[in-house]
C-alpha cells in the first residue's frame, strides 16, 4: 500500500445480511446508518404482504411502471413539497398517471429526498420508459400499458394513507387497464 494513501476503512459487517443479498446501509456511513436503523421497527406494523406469483409469461403480458421518485405532468399538479417543508415528518401521499409516450420535456420532478436533476437529464433513472419500449421491441416483454404512475416515494412518519388509499387505487387503476406485472422504479 502506498504510504500516502491512508488505509481504507472497513465496512463493520450488517447484522441480517447474507452474502448475495442487497445491504441497504452500503452507501449511508455507519453513523447515518445508525441512526436510521434505530427509529425503523424490527417489526412491521402490518401483516406480511401476500405474495403474488407471475402467472403468465413476460413476454405474453402487459407491463407499467410505477417510479416514487415524484413525477408529474406538466398539466397535473405537482406533488407537495410545500407542506412538507412546513412539517418533515409528513410526505404528499397521492399519486399521478404518466402516458406510455411520456418524455422528460412532459414532466416536473417534485421530490425533496433525492437530487432531481439527475431525472430531469434522463427520465429513465426514475421511469424507464425507454427501456421498457426497447424490452417491448425485442419481444422480452409482451406490450406497455398505456398509463404508467408516480408517487412520493418519502411518506415521512407514516405509511398509513399510501397503503390504505394510494396502493389500492393505482391497483385499481391497472386492473382497470389489463395490466399484468408492475414494475416498481424505486428511487
Amino acid at each position: 500500500m502506498n504510504k500516502n494513501q491512508p488505509e481504507p476503512l472497513a465496512q463493520p459487517p450488517v447484522s441480517g445480511v447474507e452474502p448475495g443479498e442487497v445491504d441497504p446501509w452500503r452507501f449511508l456511513g455507519w453513523t447515518l446508518s445508525g441512526l436510521i436503523s434505530k427509529r425503523i421497527e424490527s417489526h412491521p406494523g402490518h401483516p406480511p404482504i401476500p405474495w403474488a406469483p407471475v402467472t403468465k409469461a413476460i413476454a405474453s403480458s402487459k407491463v407499467a411502471l410505477l417510479s416514487t421518485a415524484g413525477i408529474s405532468s406538466k398539466d397535473d399538479p405537482p406533488f407537495d413539497m410545500e407542506s412538507e417543508r412546513q412539517r418533515p415528518s409528513w410526505g404528499d401521499p397521492s399519486w399521478r398517471r404518466l402516458r406510455s409516450d411520456t418524455t422528460a420535456a412532459d414532466v416536473e420532478v417534485n421530490h425533496l429526498h433525492i437530487n432531481t436533476e439527475f431525472v430531469r437529464r434522463d427520465l429513465n433513472v426514475a421511469l424507464p420508459l425507454d427501456r421498457l419500449r426497447e424490452l417491448v421491441a425485442e419481444g422480452v416483454v409482451g406490450s406497455m400499458a398505456e398509463t404508467h404512475y408516480s408517487t412520493m416515494g418519502y411518506q415521512g412518519a407514516s405509511t398509513k394513507a399510501l397503503e390504505e388509499e394510494t396502493a389500492p387505487q393505482i391497483a385499481a387503476a391497472m386492473r382497470s387497464e389489463a395490466v399484468d406485472l408492475a414494475l416498481l422504479a424505486p428511487v
